[in-house]
């Protein structure tokens, strides 16, 4: 299965991109993190994201944290690899 994190940052729901998890990392006082890569489109802080594993919406929340690396970013763009903690959410998957 797979989990991606289809972001919106209308309320409308327009796509604008995906990240897969590759990795978890648990962050102390912060939480779990999904290390992850931008496969198309780009990532942007605040945006509304539903979480999907294969054809299942898990949860539709927002982008709380977004890193590239250990700094904090606005918005990563494909290709980039990058840290996202989500609101009221962190029971991500690695290779989902």
């Amino acid at each position: 299965s797979r989990m991606q994190e289809v972001l919106s940052p209308t309320p409308e729901g327009e796509y604008v991109g995906s990240a897969l998890v590759q990795e978890v990392f648990n962050i102390g006082g912060t939480g779990n993190i999904a290390g992850s890569k931008c496969r198309d489109g780009y990532i942007k802080k605040g945006s509304n994201v539903r979480v999907m594993r294969g054809d299942k919406i898990l949860i539709e929340t927002k982008v709380r944290t977004l890193r590239n690396f250990k700094a904090e970013v606005d918005s990563i763009e494909v290709g980039n690899e990058c840290g996202i903690g989500l609101m009221d959410y962190e029971d991500f998957q690695p290779g989902d």
